[in-house]
């Protein structure tokens, strides 16, 4: 059973908060979107949301919430003013879609976009925006489940076992299974957990994040 960093009470909120961000980023300042996510994510925001806090899913808006992600990235303040007004487009969807499955999933923001880039979730939108919210979730799950960790690919080409990497490697079983579930964000882990990965497997730590 998937554990959620925050209660549903504030999850519309948090996915709407998301998806004006992304409208901002991609519709008024007209950045790409996936330049943009990976600066969401390098920000330290995206984590802040996975962890619940309730500054960032309750207590910001859209745009406030846009400025802090560049600022981070950039070391530089913008100051700037907008009527918050949004017309639910595609670029909105996507956030607050994303939002709601990192929700329903417990996986990062990262291991999602990874999984789902950007631009093929921005395509899912004409089947899915007016489906039912389980329904979108069924389709995400599907493309996890169709789709490998690099973790996974590097042990399975090796002819491991998850229980033989784990022996090998002296990285519990249970940690393994998280990372090539992407339950876990590997890119996250310590390094010498990172590094003992990859000289069991052989390959260079790249290969793996």
């Amino acid at each position: 059973m998937t554990t959620h960093a925050y209660s549903q009470l504030y999850l519309n909120k948090s996915s709407r908060t998301v998806g004006n961000m992304l409208h901002d980023a991609v519709l008024v300042f007209e950045m790409n979107g996936t330049d943009f996510l990976r600066r969401f994510i390098q920000s330290n925001v995206a984590e802040q949301i996975e962890n619940g806090n309730p500054k960032y899913i309750a207590g910001k808006s859209g745009l406030e919430l846009f400025l802090e992600v560049m600022e981070n990235t950039t070391g530089q303040f913008c100051n700037a003013e907008l009527v918050e007004s949004y017309d639910r487009s595609d670029v909105y969807w996507a956030g607050w879609m994303l939002t709601h499955y990192q929700w329903y999933s417990a996986y990062t923001f990262k291991s999602i976009l990874d999984t789902i880039p950007y631009g093929e979730l921005i395509g899912l939108y004409g089947t899915l925006h007016e489906a039912d919210i389980q329904k979108s979730y069924e389709v995400l799950d599907a493309h996890f489940s169709q789709s490998e960790s690099k973790l996974k690919t590097a042990r399975k080409h090796c002819g491991l076992t998850q229980e033989t990497l784990a022996n090998k490697s002296g990285v519990s079983l249970n940690t393994i299974r998280a990372y090539e579930r992407k339950s876990k964000d590997l890119d996250k882990a310590q390094f010498d957990i990172v590094m003992r990965l990859s000289k069991a497997l052989r390959c260079d730590v790249s290969e793996l994040l």
